[in-house]
């Protein structure tokens, strides 16, 4: 974990305030997505498998997003799921991978907003031509995705970890958990969960190394 000074440490931003506080555009770039292959002539013919490849690809990310709105990881989930639905309706409608990313992240955000009534924005059926267009969403609404699509890549990562460096990656990273509630929980010893989640961030840095904004997120939380 990055060592920080308490003076360094107050200039150390969580992702979220970075994202949600300044309305400012973060480029894409700076980390790279894995690549998504989908078959769009078999998705818009009615290819199941396909579209369940695109569900498991975007449903994690769109519920962190959703949740980011909604605060309700039920409602979430709801959210997704009617998102996905509209998007099977309106396959034949497609025409590339980009246009599903951004027809999934703008319907997502249209309903949520329905969702805590706070106004009406473009119908759920709207689809956008490019995933460029969600340039055209605002700074907040932008910088939001980045934020889910990181927290893709930290998952996925994650996954590759052995079963007990997940475990108190997970608790100590994402559920914001003290070393002696994870102690308490799992029976491991203190010594033991330190090791464990040393280990784990040795290996994340690999997996993430060109990621930035990972680098920063694990920082926030040292």
């Amino acid at each position: 974990m990055l060592c920080l000074n308490r003076k360094s440490k107050a200039f150390v931003f969580s992702l979220s305030t970075i994202f949600y506080t300044f309305a400012v555009y973060i480029p894409a770039s700076i980390y790279p997505m894995p690549p998504f292959a989908v078959n769009i002539d078999q998705f818009k013919a009615g290819d199941r498998k396909v579209f369940d490849s695109i569900y498991r690809y975007y449903s994690r990310p769109l519920q962190h997003f959703a949740f980011s709105y909604v605060k309700d990881r039920n409602v979430a989930e709801e959210v997704v799921s009617d998102t996905m639905l509209k998007l099977w309706n309106n396959r034949e409608s497609i025409k590339n991978p980009s246009q599903i990313k951004a027809f999934l992240y703008i319907a997502t955000k249209n309903a949520c907003i329905d969702s805590v009534r706070a106004s009406r924005v473009l119908p759920m059926e709207t689809l956008p031509t490019e995933a460029d267009d969600l340039m055209g969403e605002a700074p907040e609404v932008y910088n939001r995705i980045l934020y889910t699509e990181l927290l893709q890549q930290i998952e996925l990562a994650i996954n590759q970890l052995p079963p007990s460096q997940q475990v108190v990656f997970r608790m100590s990273f994402l559920e914001g958990k003290t070393t002696e509630e994870i102690a308490k929980e799992t029976g491991m010893t203190v010594p033991s969960i330190f090791s464990q989640k040393s280990k784990a961030i040795a290996v994340l840095r690999k997996l993430l190394s060109g990621n930035l904004l990972f680098l920063l997120w694990l920082a926030g939380r040292g």
